[in-house]
């Protein structure tokens, strides 16, 4: 038997497959199997899962009951696994209870993390309303303890009703009974205007007004040199402070002897005693209304407030009528701290005698009083007069003082305002009362030692200091001590004239400590003697001996100790007619 093999037929004769035609079909590409193909590609299970997957985007799979406190394993979970809890528990941190839904929104991926989880509460739900189920309808009869409330009938016909309060509308504001009694603040608005009431910012700190009549304030200025027309930064020794007209500031600078006059002769007058009349009060009639009422006062914006130290309070003066302990960095024309020249850190005024003068003392780096040194003045003085007069008497016009009249009250009122602790308090500078600016929006002359957070010094010029008295001082003038007025006072250099001793000894002599700045000895003695000097020290520097001998005997000049004279412990005056000038250093002698 022969068998005979026919070829197989070519693909091209098998035709393509599709849903109504059997034939051939081949594995689609990864492109075509993501993006879709016709009826003549196929893919495989897995690929095909792969896409559905991936097109399908939020879908929810049931997964079935899960117990929570005996759990799966849910480290490998999906996003989309949906379980119904069956077991009540605590898992991931979430407690479960039967019924409710576990839903994990994102892959694990290995390991579990309860911020995969979503927890679907079905504990909450409302499984039927007094009984009923389904679309529940409500009658009376399904509820007892309800009251039975009229919503017929009239008002008159209810038993126990309120008593209700008669509030008159109308009528004089005067005929009300148990009003409050309002402070004169109360009529009063808050501001930093002239008769404004103050009140604090809020930062609880003053507002920034005129503070130049508060008293009590701590010093503020720590030397001379900041004072506002002081130039003394680096003073020499015995340098005193001089005004110069030019740049219009007291400097140091040393004492020439062209500045230096005879004792000035300063006269003052002028005393309280010599003012007339006293202030005239005037009364301030207050108006408004609050609603239909008429006759009530006027409330200004303090009236609102409350007294106290924090932000938006009014200011309160304390029981000692000092403001209290508050920030007043904001304030502005402070007085000085320092009342007397002798207030300041640099000055040194401890025996300050008439004509005394300050001068620079490098040693202890202050200023102290003394008299001036002729070595320190050059050339001859010229005496000159300065006279100074005026009185308070000159002064023309009286401060006129307001007074604020408030009454009345509120009682049965209805919508009167709501008045702070600030409004039953009175304007003034008394204790506890609240601080009204004057009429140049000025706080008025109060204790401010409380304060704090003061700005730095505020002396603008030497003349403001308490006991200074140099409004108008002219070139080369210096501060002088007045014994009398208790001031120091611009007035011209002095210089106090060489002390002459004229005398025939027999004997040695011996020199007492000076007093002055020079004395000049003028000897005809009728033997040889020696004339033993005062210490250099007690001298002090730059005081000055003019020895001359009137004869032919000798005369030996002896510093004290082991002083010397231009390095010799002595020097002879031999001839008649000689004569010796010598000047100290504080220590030694030398001839000039």
């Amino acid at each position: 038997m022969s068998v005979l093999f026919l070829p197989p037929p070519s693909a091209s004769a098998i035709p393509d497959a599709s849903e109504t035609v059997s034939g051939k079909i081949r594995i689609a590409t990864s492109a075509e199997a993501t993006a879709g193909t016709d009826d003549t590609t196929a893919i495989t299970p897995l690929k095909l899962k792969s896409v559905v997957d991936a097109a399908v985007v939020g879908g929810v799979t049931y997964k079935g009951t899960f117990d929570a406190a005996a759990p799966l394993d849910l480290s490998n979970a999906e996003q989309g696994d949906l379980y119904v809890i069956d077991g009540a528990g605590t898992y991931q941190g979430i407690v479960w209870a039967v019924g409710d839904h576990l839903l994990v929104n994102a892959d694990m991926g290995g390991t579990v993390s309860p911020s995969k989880i979503d927890k679907i509460d079905s504990t909450d739900s409302v499984t039927s309303v007094a009984g009923r189920t389904g679309a529940v309808t409500l009658s009376t009869a399904d509820i007892s303890g309800l009251a039975t409330v009229a919503s017929t009938g009239a008002y008159s016909d209810l038993t126990g009703t309120p008593t209700l309060a008669t509030v008159a509308t109308t009528g004089a504001y005067s005929d009300l009974t148990g009003t409050p009694t309002l402070g004169t603040a109360a009529a009063l608005d808050v501001g930093i205007l002239a008769n404004n009431v103050v009140q604090l910012n809020g930062s609880a700190q003053l507002p920034a007004v005129d503070g130049s009549l508060l008293t009590g304030i701590t010093a503020s200025v720590a030397a001379l040199n900041d004072i506002g027309d002081v130039n003394a930064p680096t003073p020499a020794n015995t340098n005193v402070i001089k005004y110069n007209s030019t740049s219009g500031d007291w400097e140091s600078g040393a004492v020439a002897a062209s500045e230096v006059s005879g004792l000035a002769t300063v006269a003052t007058t002028g005393a309280y005693s010599d003012l007339s009349g006293t202030p005239t009060l005037a009364t301030v009639a207050t108006t408004g209304a609050y609603s239909d009422l008429s006759g009530t006062p006027t409330l200004g914006t303090a009236a609102a407030l409350d007294v106290g130290t924090s932000a938006s309070n009014v200011v309160q003066l304390d029981g000692s009528a000092r403001l209290p302990a508050v920030d007043g960095s904001q304030l502005t024309n402070l007085p000085s701290g320092a009342t007397t020249l002798g207030a300041l850190t640099d000055v040194d005024t401890t025996g300050v005698v008439d004509t005394n003068v300050l001068k620079y003392d490098s040693g202890t780096s202050t200023w102290v009083d003394g008299a001036v040194a002729y070595s320190e003045v050059t050339g001859t003085p010229t005496l000159a007069t300065v006279a100074t007069t005026g009185a308070y008497s000159d002064l023309t016009g009286t401060p006129t003082l307001a007074t604020v009249a408030t009454t009345g009250a509120y009682s049965d009122l209805t919508g009167t305002p709501t008045l702070g602790t600030a409004a039953a308090l009175d304007v003034g500078i008394l204790a506890n009362n609240v601080v009204q600016l004057n009429g140049s929006a000025q706080l008025p002359a109060v204790d401010g030692s409380l304060l704090t957070n003061l700005p730095s010094a505020t002396v603008a010029a030497l003349n403001d200091i308490g006991d200074v008295s140099a409004a108008a001082p002219t070139n080369g003038q210096v501060i002088a001590y007045n014994s009398t007025s208790g001031d120091w006072e611009a007035a011209d250099q002095t210089n106090t004239p060489a002390t002459v001793s004229v005398s025939s000894p027999a004997t040695n002599q011996t020199l007492s400590a000076p007093s002055g700045i020079e004395e000049v000895y003028i000897y005809t003695p009728s033997a040889p003697i020696t004339v033993n000097l005062a210490s250099a020290s007690s001298c002090g520097t730059g005081f000055r001996y003019q020895i001359k001998n009137n004869s032919a005997n000798t005369i030996t000049v002896d510093p004290n100790l082991s002083e010397t004279i231009d390095g010799s412990l002595t020097f002879a005056l031999s001839t008649q007619y000689a004569s010796l000038t010598i000047v100290t250093d504080g220590s030694n002698w030398f001839i000039i």
